[in-house]
């Protein structure tokens, strides 16, 4: 079976997957807390494959902290990348934006008034929603990325950066490039089971976004491959990786989606752009030169 452990990753990886969804639906309005859990899989999965299945263990897990340059460099990136995406979302008219925040906040008040609940009473005292807003916009550009934002981009990174793209890489490149991207597009899927959807859209819409994304997902995958090859540290990828969630995030708070079509192609396109300057400037030439030296182990 050692022979096997991307074989095995995979297995374990889908076995803790659809325990949580499982679990999850099983809790009913509840079970949106357990999703939470769904991020960590890809690195438990590969934690145990590590442990029990793979003879190197963490030797190439590239588990140093690498360089505080890099941290800086991929954080200011990321969070660039995300600006031009909202950019592309604005000339696109996938969006509108609302500066005050009183539409997000509203929306957030009625998900309150659903679950029974009072926005104002779930403050401290002296504490208002917009205060609270303006804490986690900034938060979401800067010390939310660090904790508890860097474990959690951990839970995916250790797994699909950090053991599934080597091992997929070393039996094709494009393998390692295209055929990880759509396994980490697809990974996400199983969360609309369980997450609230805020809208309903046709088939055609549907199996439009599914392409647009994938294609965007193949392009994130890869600028997230490039920082872990780049950076050989999976600490810095996690950063990187929690940079872009939780600067989107924080964006997304004074921005209204008038068009969902629009917004998933201005996000591709913005992941396009970044995957062809990385191209055009050679830098995508360390993967071979990674795997060749021997420093994926």
């Amino acid at each position: 079976m050692k022979k096997s452990p991307l074989a095995i990753y995979f297995i374990i990886l889908f076995a803790l997957c659809a325990a949580v969804i499982i679990g999850a639906k099983m809790l009913g309005q509840q079970g949106a807390y357990l999703a939470q859990f769904y991020m960590l899989t890809p690195a438990i999965a590969a934690i145990i494959t590590r442990l029990f299945f793979y003879e190197p263990k963490f030797t190439d897990a590239n588990l140093r902290f690498g360089k505080l340059s890099d941290y800086f460099r991929f954080w200011i990136a990321s969070i660039g990348i995300t600006a031009l995406s909202y950019v592309f979302f604005t000339l696109l008219g996938g969006i509108t934006w609302d500066f005050t925040g009183q539409v997000f906040l509203n929306r957030l008040a009625e998900q309150f008034a659903a679950a029974g609940q009072d926005i104002n009473a779930s403050l401290p005292p002296g504490f208002t929603p917009m205060m609270m807003l303006m804490i986690f916009f900034i938060g979401g550009l800067t010390i939310f990325n660090i904790l508890p934002g860097i474990i959690t981009g951990f839970g995916e990174e250790f797994g699909h950066r950090g053991f599934m793209f080597p091992h997929l890489y070393r039996i094709k490149p494009w393998m390692g490039i295209i055929v990880g991207g759509l396994i980490w597009y697809v990974w996400h899927l199983p969360l609309a089971l369980v997450l609230p959807q805020t809208a309903q859209y046709p088939l055609w819409q549907n199996l439009l976004n599914f392409i647009i994304l994938a294609v965007g997902s193949i392009c994130t995958f890869t600028y997230l491959a490039y920082v872990y090859v780049k950076s050989r540290s999976i600490w810095v990828t996690s950063l990187a990786h929690i940079a872009m969630n939780n600067s989107a995030a924080s964006f997304s708070y004074f921005a209204v989606i008038q068009n969902q079509v629009l917004a998933n192609v201005g996000l591709t396109l913005t992941m396009i752009i970044v995957v062809a300057v990385l191209y055009f400037k050679k830098e995508l030439e360390i993967f071979p030169k990674y795997f060749q030296d021997g420093s994926a182990g």
